[in-house]
């Protein structure tokens, strides 16, 4: 998917050179370097967090691999992820470089060039292969970058959310809404782009765009994925969750929804429910905790590269 370009950026903080280990230095503008790394093959990483396009421009109903294939399509009016805790390293010497701080961050009106949460300078011309980040929990001390809100980081610490979005499905005349957040903390590492490279190579002499990208369509997969996204795309379960009829689905109503009378299983129906897990403590798995399970997965990189690695994120 067309993520768009980058223009250059201003390095982050002092604050994001906390928490480095011993094999990386701090540079006088905040940011970071490979100690010890000649001079002369040393290059430059940004690292960008984008929104993939499902969640600015929503998804539509069709017959392309990636579009709704029962009718429906659905519009994100607003979309708030938790990030941060970014770690880069080397596993042929042990180096690596962080960014610790957390963000909230508005994806839904993101920069088309993505937030830049920290340029990491001086490192060895060689390749990172050992990337990861997280979407943790929100927590008093996490920051935002602009268009995003004091409203809402305001928003996401008070309810402690990693992911909180809102928007509408649409299926001809009949319309739906729903506002859903989740305390769903997840780190996500092993990164690599679709091709299997692991991680990223730093140019000697140059910058390479380093992407955590946020997916917005996960929840409506028939599967959990782990690795590739060899799925369909499927929405009807929120209406077959509208209990009460008002064309408002609520987080109560998720929870009441019967999983499997939602989604068929195979082979008599589109899904694959391996890998739903109870979010909720009820033993009877609910749509709610096929959504909450999908909320720990949206963490890819470099566009639709895979983090295969997840674990619970506080």
């Amino acid at each position: 998917m067309h993520l768009g370009s980058l223009h250059p950026r201003s390095a982050a903080p002092v604050a994001l050179c906390l928490a480095l280990t011993l094999v990386a230095a701090c540079s006088s503008d905040g940011t970071t370097t490979d100690a010890g790394a000649p001079a002369s093959g040393t290059g430059t990483a940004q690292l960008i967090v984008v929104a993939e396009d499902s969640i600015p421009e929503g998804l539509q109903s069709g017959t392309d691999p990636e579009n709704l294939k029962d009718g429906w399509s659905i519009t994100y009016d607003r979309f708030l992820v938790t990030i941060g805790g970014v770690v880069a390293a080397r596993s042929d010497n042990g180096a690596s470089t962080s960014a610790p701080d957390v963000f909230v961050l508005d994806l839904r009106n993101a920069p088309t060039t993505g937030y830049v949460l920290a340029e990491w300078k001086g490192l060895s011309a060689a390749r990172y292969d050992k990337f990861s980040f997280s979407l943790p929990n929100a927590k008093p001390g996490a920051k935002l970058l602009a268009p995003t809100k004091q409203t809402d980081l305001d928003f996401m610490t008070k309810e402690g959310f990693s992911v909180y979005f809102e928007g509408a499905a649409s299926k001809g005349a009949e319309k739906l809404t729903f506002k859903w957040g989740f305390r769903a903390g997840t780190s996500f590492a092993d990164c690599a782009t679709t091709e299997g490279q692991a991680g990223f190579a730093v140019p000697s002499g140059g910058t390479v765009q380093v992407k955590p990208t946020i997916h917005g369509d996960h929840w409506f997969f028939t599967n959990v994925t782990q690795g590739a996204e060899l799925t369909e795309r499927r929405a009807e379960w929120i209406k077959t969750c509208d209990k009460d009829n008002n064309k408002d689905v609520t987080l109560d109503e998720l929870k009441a929804c019967d999983l499997a009378a939602a989604m068929p299983q195979k082979p008599n129906g589109p899904y694959d429910l391996t890998g739903v897990k109870d979010q909720d403590g009820d033993p009877k798995l609910s749509v709610y905790d096929y959504v909450a399970s999908q909320a720990r997965t949206l963490g890819d990189f470099q566009g639709d590269g895979e983090c295969p690695t997840r674990t619970p994120s506080p």
